[in-house]
């Protein structure tokens, strides 16, 4: 998957996941790339704001179930030693950092768009968790910021049911922060983007730092827990359902 970027003359650099033809999933080499482009727009004294989104209608469909296998638990911990860098740059971003969502932002797509201190969605967007629909916990921050935003009872629900949330139902809930016509979110994110970048920047670091302080604690259980998982039987069972299109037979294993 490609990750493409352009910045305008106002100092706003857009961040586009470019791979419309499979909704834009984050795989491995999709999250290294995020983070390269990431690590250099943060210094980058050009760059003011930053708006992420997706092509094709769509902001991600999540993890790439093709980039799942079972491997050694190193090389899964390795893997999710770049997600663990890239969800804290995310969530501690020195700049403005804003999702914009049109489409599915589902399972780490969902994860993704949770560690932009900012979200705007389109009022066709849809959010849905998914993960143990593939026997796996939510990774990607998941458990830190989702809860951050509409509590904890609700986001252990939402984990659990991997029910849709619309947009509009989502702004009330707290995972959108502004809502905006379908095509249109990037626009609104961009504007947001910059307005924010008027704000006094170590003030506004301290405030994103405080808020993103239980973080850690999250992506470290993750980066123990989701190798176990995704060498699981159940896993191996989920993905092959997936694939073939049928319910998946969970045996606990």
């Amino acid at each position: 998957m490609s990750i493409e970027t352009k910045k305008g003359e106002d100092g706003l650099l857009v961040i586009t996941l470019a791979d419309p033809e499979r909704r834009n999933p984050i795989g491995h080499a999709a999250r290294q790339a995020l983070g390269r482009a990431l690590s250099e727009a943060a210094s980058d004294d050009s760059v003011r704001a930053v708006v992420l989104t997706g092509a094709g209608g769509h902001f991600s469909a999540g993890g790439d179930i093709r980039d799942q296998g079972e491997r050694s638990l190193a090389a899964h911990r390795e893997r999710f030693a770049v997600i663990s860098d890239l969800v804290t740059r995310m969530a501690r971003f020195p700049k403005p950092l804003v999702a914009a969502v049109e489409g599915w932002a589902a399972g780490g797509g969902f994860a993704l768009a949770m560690a932009c201190p900012l979200v705007v969605a389109s009022h066709d967007a849809r959010f849905v968790a998914g993960f143990t629909k593939i026997a796996l916990m939510p990774d990607m921050g998941l458990l830190s910021t989702l809860p951050a935003r509409i509590g904890a009872a609700k986001a252990r629900r939402l984990v659990l049911s991997n029910s849709v949330v619309a947009a509009p139902e989502a702004q009330p809930l707290g995972i959108v922060d502004e809502l905006a016509e379908a095509g249109d979110a990037l626009r609104v994110a961009s504007g947001l983007a910059l307005q924010d970048a008027e704000a006094p920047a170590l003030a506004r670091q301290a405030i994103i730092d405080w808020f993103a302080r239980d973080l850690a604690a999250a992506l470290e259980y993750e980066q123990a827990m989701q190798p176990i998982l995704l060498n699981s039987a159940d896993a191996a069972e989920g993905r092959a359902a997936f694939k073939e299109k049928r319910k998946p037979q969970f045996r606990g294993c």
